[in-house]
């Protein structure tokens, strides 16, 4: 009885007068060395994953066609044409394959497919490490593809075959899982581009399309820039250049400092300007990756409540100082690949303006400052009628009643130049606040105090403590690094009297405390009045006398001065005193005790309570003791 041959039988190869021949598909022996050198080229001319795309469609054809070729010479069962793919590939010198489980299933007129195994001496994974080594991904794409072309013909739905070991890496052989593509999912998702991939020269021919457009968007963007630098170069401002934006995009454009107040804007009604910053606080104040100093760091689009904003930081001298936006009502109107470009280059060019007009304002501010030096030291000889006429020239009237107020400074870290530094940021501050309400005060500095001058009819609305003190609060909450005090002097009628002016505001804040942040001269009373420069030392001599033992150059007393001051303050309360030390009522009245003992005086005593309490006050004044009650 004869032996039925099978489908593989009938594929054996076959010479003809030059042709060989296996089936009826003329074929060729190409040695795998060739196919190693072709395999490089394509990497390097193409790139390595449009090889693996490349290989893996070769590789799929090739299946296919062999798929085709079988079920033409023999009647057979899916099960077994699927089975002899793997022989078919060993026969045709590819690999030595076999497969260790399959599972063909029809599930609603359609074949579902599960197969596993292993490929030996695939030529591919060996001509890939010949030239490039050892790879870190499964390498064998024309295998994988032949496998999935052959099957995919057979069962006439998308097989997928992937490596999940391969001699490529290191290993000693090849693992590879095939399955239609309903039981891949997702992870069939490359393969699949890899089969819709269009042609090398379509690609090209998208790719020269879209370097042309960005061609004409970065030359968009050349020439709003060219117009923004041009707008500098001319010395103007920042209004300018926004409406120059404006012109240029169509887009409303705004640009604000840190605490989000309008800089300069175009396309934007006055109106709408507090809407804006409404609904932009309450997107900070909802997103927790806000910073509260920098709402952000680089480009970034904000859908916000009515509009959307898309924003970057303007930065100077390494920090931010305020932001650019580009507000959207229509978000129609953003084009992702030009709006961010030409916002940085405006963030770059307001750098650039409020960089100048930082200079231009601390030249303006200096000369203020040497001004108002000039007016402190001129004293009772001054010629009132040249001071008034220079200060005219710098947008200040004193022929009009003034006030000098001392800011003392005190700084929580002992570092020079963070102070140096940090002082500097007080005075530019100081300077932007007086300019953004339209106040032209004089701005000075001595050591660690700044001096302010300002003419009383700008405060006579709120009072100069109410000015003062709201200063006091907005430095404190901008620098939280820095305790101010301040002193404020008697009104001054005459610019003579700059210099006595600000002798009472630094004997004023000499006695600030954390309990009373800002003193006028004028609460002193009588002890403020009778100190001055004439009777300074005798003042001294019976301060130091009411005090008696207690002497000041030695440092163990300044902490019983300082109670004692307290206790004064606080007019003997106790409960209050040690609330203030942070002591407890024992160890309170225990120190009290002491103090009295040193001073040999009766602190129940009104009288003896009064003196004392001028007495360390007149010192303090004069500068002659610190008792550390900042």
């Amino acid at each position: 009885m004869n032996k039925k041959r099978s489908a593989l039988d009938q594929l054996e190869l076959n010479f003809d007068n030059g042709y060989i021949y296996m089936g009826k598909s003329r074929s060729m022996i190409v040695a795998t060395n060739a196919l190693g050198l072709l395999r490089r080229d394509l990497i390097r001319d193409m790139g390595f994953e449009r090889m693996k795309g490349f290989l893996f469609r070769y590789g799929w054809n090739l299946g296919r066609q062999d798929a085709k070729e079988l079920m033409n010479h023999a009647n057979c069962t899916v099960e077994e044409y699927i089975q002899d793919g793997p022989k078919l590939h060993t026969m045709k010198g590819h690999v030595k394959a076999r497969c260790t489980f399959l599972e063909v299933r029809r599930e609603n007129g359609k074949y579902q497919v599960t197969m596993e195994g292993y490929w030996c001496h695939s030529y591919e994974a060996e001509e890939h490490v010949r030239h490039f080594e050892t790879s870190s991904i499964p390498v064998c794409f024309t295998l994988s593809g032949y496998a999935s072309g052959f099957v995919s013909e057979i069962v006439g739905e998308k097989t997928i075959f992937k490596e999940i070991a391969c001699q490529g890496m290191g290993k000693e052989q090849c693992h590879w899982i095939g399955q239609t593509v309903d039981r891949w999912g997702e992870e069939a998702e490359q393969e699949l581009c890899y089969l819709e991939e269009s042609p090398i020269v379509e690609e090209l021919a998208a790719t020269y399309e879209k370097l042309l457009e960005e061609r004409n968007n970065l030359k968009f963007v050349t020439d709003v820039h060219k117009k923004l630098t041009e707008e500098i170069i001319k010395g103007n401002n920042l209004d300018s250049v926004v409406r120059q934006v404006f012109q240029s995009t169509n887009v409303p454009v705004l640009i604000e400092n840190l605490h989000l107040h309008p800089m300069a804007y175009a396309g934007i009604a006055s109106n709408e300007l507090e809407q804006y910053k409404n609904e932009l606080i309450d997107y900070v104040g909802k997103n927790p990756f806000c910073q509260p100093q920098a709402i952000v760091t680089s480009t970034q689009l904000l859908h916000l409540r009515h509009h959307d904003r898309l924003m970057t930081p303007i930065f100077l001298q390494n920090k931010i100082v305020g932001y650019c936006s580009f507000v959207y009502r229509d978000l129609h109107q953003y084009n992702a690949s030009i709006s961010p470009m030409i916002l940085e280059r405006l963030a770059s060019v307001s750098s650039v303006c409020l960089l100048n007009e930082k200079a231009k304002l601390e030249s303006y501010e200096r000369i203020k400052g040497f001004f108002l030096e000039e007016m402190i030291n001129a004293g009772q000889q001054s010629n009132d009628h040249d001071l008034i006429m220079k200060a005219s020239l710098i947008g200040v009237d004193l022929s009009k009643p003034f006030y000098i107020c001392v800011l003392d400074c005190r700084f929580q870290e002992d570092d020079l130049s963070k102070e140096l530094e940090m002082q500097k940021e007080v005075l530019s501050f100081l300077s932007a606040y007086g300019k953004d309400q339209k106040q032209n005060m004089l701005i000075g500095q001595r050591a660690k105090h700044l001096i302010l001058l300002v003419t009383a009819d700008q405060v006579a609305k709120t009072g100069i403590q109410t000015w003062l003190s709201k200063i006091v609060d907005l430095l404190s909450s901008q620098f939280s690094t820095i305790k101010f005090y301040g002193g404020i002097s008697s009104k001054a009628n005459n610019v003579s009297n700059a210099g006595e002016a600000y002798k009472e505001a630094l004997t004023a804040v000499r006695v600030s405390s954390k309990h009373q942040q800002i003193i006028s001269f004028e609460s002193l009373g009588v002890v403020g009045v009778l100190i001055n420069e004439k009777n300074e030392q005798e003042v001294k001599k019976m301060a130091k006398a009411c005090l008696g033992n207690l002497k000041l150059d030695d440092p163990k007393n300044i902490e019983f001065l300082r109670t004692l001051y307290i206790f004064l303050v606080n007019g003997g309360n106790l409960e209050q005193t040690a609330a203030d030390l942070a002591l407890s009522i024992s160890g309170l009245r225990y120190r009290v005790s002491k103090i009295e003992s040193i001073i040999q005086q009766e602190l129940r005593n009104p009288m003896i309570h009064h003196q004392l309490l001028l007495s360390i006050q007149s010192l303090m004044m004069i500068g002659e003791i610190d008792i550390g009650i900042k």
